[in-house]
Protein backbone atom coordinates (compact mmCIF):
# COMPACT_ATOMS: atom_id res chain seq x y z
CA UNK A 1 0.00 0.00 0.00
CA UNK A 2 1.40 3.26 -0.94
CA UNK A 3 2.40 5.72 1.88
CA UNK A 4 0.38 9.23 1.94
CA UNK A 5 1.91 12.35 2.03
CA UNK A 6 0.85 12.86 5.73
CA UNK A 7 2.84 9.64 6.24
CA UNK A 8 6.40 10.64 4.44
CA UNK A 9 6.35 14.12 6.13
CA UNK A 10 7.39 14.43 9.91
CA UNK A 11 4.78 16.55 11.63
CA UNK A 12 6.85 19.06 12.75
CA UNK A 13 7.70 20.07 9.06
CA UNK A 14 3.60 19.71 7.76
CA UNK A 15 2.44 22.64 6.67
CA UNK A 16 -0.45 24.50 8.03
CA UNK A 17 -2.52 26.77 5.79
CA UNK A 18 0.28 26.56 3.55
CA UNK A 19 2.34 27.63 6.04
CA UNK A 20 5.79 25.54 7.46
CA UNK A 21 6.58 25.24 11.15
CA UNK A 22 9.50 27.74 10.60
CA UNK A 23 7.79 30.28 9.09
CA UNK A 24 4.96 30.14 11.87
CA UNK A 25 7.32 30.55 14.84
CA UNK A 26 9.23 33.31 12.85
CA UNK A 27 5.42 34.72 12.66
CA UNK A 28 5.05 34.19 16.28
CA UNK A 29 8.11 35.49 17.24
CA UNK A 30 7.69 39.02 15.36
CA UNK A 31 3.93 39.15 17.34
CA UNK A 32 5.98 38.98 20.52
CA UNK A 33 8.41 41.69 19.89
CA UNK A 34 5.42 44.07 18.43
CA UNK A 35 3.88 42.84 21.88
CA UNK A 36 6.66 44.02 23.64
CA UNK A 37 7.03 47.42 22.01
CA UNK A 38 3.66 48.37 23.60
CA UNK A 39 4.52 46.82 26.95
CA UNK A 40 7.81 47.93 27.23
CA UNK A 41 7.25 50.95 25.69
CA UNK A 42 4.40 52.21 27.67
CA UNK A 43 5.18 50.66 31.18
CA UNK A 44 8.51 50.05 31.15
CA UNK A 45 10.36 46.89 31.66
CA UNK A 46 10.90 46.36 35.14
CA UNK A 47 7.06 46.79 35.29
CA UNK A 48 6.80 44.04 32.37
CA UNK A 49 5.75 40.01 32.69
CA UNK A 50 6.04 37.56 30.39
CA UNK A 51 1.81 37.05 30.69
CA UNK A 52 1.31 40.76 29.74
CA UNK A 53 3.58 40.70 26.69
CA UNK A 54 1.55 37.58 25.40
CA UNK A 55 -1.58 38.98 25.99
CA UNK A 56 -0.55 41.97 24.10
CA UNK A 57 0.67 39.66 21.37
CA UNK A 58 -2.20 37.71 21.37
CA UNK A 59 -0.42 34.42 21.83
CA UNK A 60 -0.08 31.61 25.11
CA UNK A 61 2.92 31.59 27.53
CA UNK A 62 4.29 28.91 25.89
CA UNK A 63 5.01 30.68 22.99
CA UNK A 64 6.91 33.01 24.37
CA UNK A 65 9.61 30.71 25.80
CA UNK A 66 9.66 29.11 22.02
CA UNK A 67 11.47 31.77 20.90
CA UNK A 68 12.87 33.73 24.26
CA UNK A 69 14.26 32.07 27.56
CA UNK A 70 13.83 35.65 29.52
CA UNK A 71 12.22 38.98 29.43
CA UNK A 72 15.68 40.76 28.85
CA UNK A 73 15.88 38.70 25.69
CA UNK A 74 12.94 39.84 24.40
CA UNK A 75 13.86 43.30 25.32
CA UNK A 76 17.42 42.79 23.60
CA UNK A 77 15.32 41.56 20.02
CA UNK A 78 12.76 44.65 20.67
CA UNK A 79 15.60 46.78 20.58
CA UNK A 80 17.50 45.55 18.08
CA UNK A 81 14.35 45.06 15.46
CA UNK A 82 14.48 49.43 16.87
CA UNK A 83 18.18 49.68 15.89
CA UNK A 84 17.59 48.27 12.32
CA UNK A 85 14.19 50.36 11.56
CA UNK A 86 15.84 53.69 12.23
CA UNK A 87 19.86 52.73 11.12
CA UNK A 88 17.56 51.94 7.67
CA UNK A 89 16.08 55.47 7.63
CA UNK A 90 19.00 57.10 8.67
CA UNK A 91 21.04 55.54 5.49
CA UNK A 92 17.91 56.56 3.58
CA UNK A 93 18.17 59.68 4.36
CA UNK A 94 22.02 60.33 4.26
CA UNK A 95 21.87 58.61 0.43
CA UNK A 96 19.16 61.57 0.01
CA UNK A 97 20.93 64.27 1.61
CA UNK A 98 23.50 67.05 0.71
CA UNK A 99 26.68 65.59 0.63
CA UNK A 100 28.66 67.49 2.92
CA UNK A 101 29.42 67.37 6.58
CA UNK A 102 25.83 69.95 7.97
CA UNK A 103 24.07 68.77 4.94
CA UNK A 104 24.38 65.03 6.28
CA UNK A 105 24.16 65.96 9.84
CA UNK A 106 20.67 67.85 9.36
CA UNK A 107 18.84 65.29 7.80
CA UNK A 108 20.18 62.46 10.35
CA UNK A 109 18.69 64.36 13.26
CA UNK A 110 15.81 64.99 11.89
CA UNK A 111 15.46 61.46 11.28
CA UNK A 112 16.36 60.49 14.63
CA UNK A 113 13.82 62.76 16.27
CA UNK A 114 11.23 62.19 14.51
CA UNK A 115 11.77 58.55 15.13
CA UNK A 116 11.07 59.01 18.99
CA UNK A 117 8.36 61.80 18.59
CA UNK A 118 6.24 59.48 16.15
CA UNK A 119 5.95 56.69 18.89
CA UNK A 120 7.58 58.07 22.42
CA UNK A 121 7.79 53.79 22.80
CA UNK A 122 10.24 53.37 20.69
CA UNK A 123 12.62 56.41 22.85
CA UNK A 124 11.45 54.86 26.17
CA UNK A 125 13.02 51.67 24.87
CA UNK A 126 16.25 53.14 23.58
CA UNK A 127 17.14 55.91 25.58
CA UNK A 128 15.55 55.00 28.69
CA UNK A 129 15.34 51.64 29.74
CA UNK A 130 18.09 50.00 27.49
CA UNK A 131 20.27 51.40 29.96
CA UNK A 132 19.04 49.57 33.04
CA UNK A 133 17.73 46.00 31.59
CA UNK A 134 21.11 44.13 32.14
CA UNK A 135 24.93 44.65 30.90
CA UNK A 136 24.39 42.80 27.50
CA UNK A 137 21.55 45.12 26.44
CA UNK A 138 23.70 48.35 28.17
CA UNK A 139 27.02 46.58 26.07
CA UNK A 140 24.36 46.66 22.46
CA UNK A 141 23.23 49.75 23.45
CA UNK A 142 26.76 51.16 23.65
CA UNK A 143 27.30 49.52 20.39
CA UNK A 144 24.49 51.09 18.75
CA UNK A 145 25.52 54.82 19.86
CA UNK A 146 29.53 53.53 18.72
CA UNK A 147 27.57 52.86 14.99
CA UNK A 148 26.45 56.08 14.71
CA UNK A 149 29.67 58.12 16.27
CA UNK A 150 31.51 55.81 13.41
CA UNK A 151 28.98 57.75 10.56
CA UNK A 152 29.72 60.55 12.23
CA UNK A 153 33.67 60.09 12.40
CA UNK A 154 33.81 59.82 8.55
CA UNK A 155 32.63 63.57 7.90
CA UNK A 156 33.95 65.11 11.35
CA UNK A 157 37.55 65.66 10.44
CA UNK A 158 35.62 68.16 7.82
CA UNK A 159 34.91 70.31 11.29
CA UNK A 160 37.79 70.57 12.71
CA UNK A 161 40.56 72.90 11.33
CA UNK A 162 43.10 70.74 9.22
CA UNK A 163 45.63 72.45 11.48
CA UNK A 164 44.10 71.27 14.52
CA UNK A 165 43.58 67.78 13.82
CA UNK A 166 46.58 66.72 15.33
CA UNK A 167 45.90 68.03 18.89
CA UNK A 168 41.69 66.46 18.98
CA UNK A 169 40.79 62.81 19.16
CA UNK A 170 38.12 62.22 16.70
CA UNK A 171 36.79 59.02 18.06
CA UNK A 172 36.37 61.13 21.11
CA UNK A 173 34.95 63.59 19.85
CA UNK A 174 32.62 62.10 17.83
CA UNK A 175 31.01 59.51 20.96
CA UNK A 176 30.63 62.65 22.64
CA UNK A 177 29.31 64.31 20.26
CA UNK A 178 26.56 61.60 19.86
CA UNK A 179 25.87 61.64 23.42
CA UNK A 180 25.34 65.40 23.45
CA UNK A 181 22.57 64.26 20.65
CA UNK A 182 21.26 61.37 22.69
CA UNK A 183 20.82 62.66 26.04
CA UNK A 184 19.32 66.40 24.26
CA UNK A 185 16.74 63.70 22.82
CA UNK A 186 16.05 62.31 25.33
CA UNK A 187 15.56 65.57 27.45
CA UNK A 188 13.17 66.85 24.69
CA UNK A 189 11.09 63.31 25.33
CA UNK A 190 10.98 63.73 28.80
CA UNK A 191 9.04 67.21 28.56
CA UNK A 192 6.72 65.57 25.93
CA UNK A 193 8.15 67.03 23.09
CA UNK A 194 6.79 70.46 23.89
CA UNK A 195 9.39 72.44 21.61
CA UNK A 196 8.89 72.22 18.20
CA UNK A 197 10.70 69.74 15.82
CA UNK A 198 12.99 72.55 13.96
CA UNK A 199 13.43 74.24 16.88
CA UNK A 200 15.34 70.93 18.20
CA UNK A 201 17.24 69.96 14.91
CA UNK A 202 18.73 73.83 14.94
CA UNK A 203 19.88 73.25 18.73
CA UNK A 204 21.50 70.09 17.61
CA UNK A 205 23.10 71.26 14.77
CA UNK A 206 24.63 74.77 17.05
CA UNK A 207 27.84 72.74 17.94
CA UNK A 208 28.44 71.25 14.65
CA UNK A 209 27.80 74.70 13.35
CA UNK A 210 30.45 76.12 15.91
CA UNK A 211 33.43 73.35 15.41
CA UNK A 212 32.67 74.61 11.72
CA UNK A 213 32.99 78.24 11.70
CA UNK A 214 36.36 77.62 13.81
CA UNK A 215 37.44 75.45 11.15
CA UNK A 216 36.88 78.00 8.44
CA UNK A 217 38.24 80.71 10.38
CA UNK A 218 41.39 78.78 10.94
CA UNK A 219 40.77 78.54 14.02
Amino acid sequence: MNASISDIIPPNKRRYGGVLPEERQRLRRAKLIEGALEVFGTKGFHATTVREVCVAAHLTERYFYESFKTLPQLFLATYAELRQQLMNLTLTALAQADQTSLGLLEPAMRVFLVFIRDDPRRGRIMLVDSLGVNDEVAAFSGATARDYSALLRQHLHLLVHKDRLDEVNLDLLADGMIGLNVLLAARWMQDGFVEPLDKVVRTNLLPYQGLLALAEAGA
